[in-house]
């Protein structure tokens, strides 16, 4: 039975040390984002998405980059970067929309948003070190 509880016991810890784990890049990630990105949308020619300003203070602009993925997960990324200079409050949530036609050549099942740059009103910036941890992949349908 000793062997039982020690078992058990193991299990627990190596459990509980994976959620830590798991856990803990997920809560600096988000520390670290300004601009959290929810949702993105490829619908008849327009781009839409969704965000959520979580640095705290007003933002001025910001820009994000577009990839695609097809079925077999091969990459298409988008030839230009979405932007936009509306000034966002601290913690307000937007849907950003741009129209281009570009956009009827990306019709793959899935597709990414992340954030590349954002400027805040006090003229500091914030951009994306490579890692492309502001970012959110949704299904299209």
């Amino acid at each position: 039975m000793e062997w039982f509880t020690e078992a058990y016991t193991m299990k627990t810890v190596i459990a509980l040390s994976t959620l830590l784990l798991v856990g803990l890049p997920v809560q600096a990630q988000s520390v670290a984002c300004p601009i959290q990105p929810t949702l993105v949308k490829n619908l008849d020619s327009q781009l839409a998405v969704d965000f959520q300003n979580t640095s705290g203070k007003p933002i001025a602009s910001y820009q994000f980059s577009l990839s695609f993925y097809d079925s077999n997960g091969h990459a298409h990324p988008f030839p230009q970067a979405l932007s936009g200079t509306v000034q966002m409050h601290a913690n307000a949530h937007r849907t950003a929309i741009w129209q281009t036609k570009l956009a009827q050549h990306f019709m793959f099942p899935y597709a990414q948003a992340f954030l590349q740059q954002a400027t805040f009103t006090d003229g500091t910036s914030w951009a994306d070190d490579g890692s492309q941890a502001c970012s959110v992949t949704s299904i299209e349908e």
